[in-house]
């Protein structure tokens, strides 16, 4: 089975929690987290920042870690 490492970003203001509803694919009207996969070369972090900035045009500051899932 093919590993691939992919990251998400939980944004959250107050009691406001930000999701991101999808809009292709087989999973189209499914609400996610923002986020995709980990570039060879990226930390977690780094590859959290980059597709943050690719996919909403913002910059944010990461946390800590919240939970691996396998």
């Amino acid at each position: 089975m093919k590993h691939i490492e992919v990251v998400a970003g939980i944004i959250q203001d107050g009691d406001k929690i930000f999701a991101t509803q999808r809009g292709y694919g087989e999973h189209k009207g499914f609400w996610e987290f923002p986020g995709g996969k980990i570039e060879n070369g990226e930390t977690p972090q780094e590859a959290l920042k980059r597709e943050i900035s690719e996919e909403l045009a913002t910059e944010v500051n990461v946390g800590d870690l919240f939970c691996t899932v396998e």
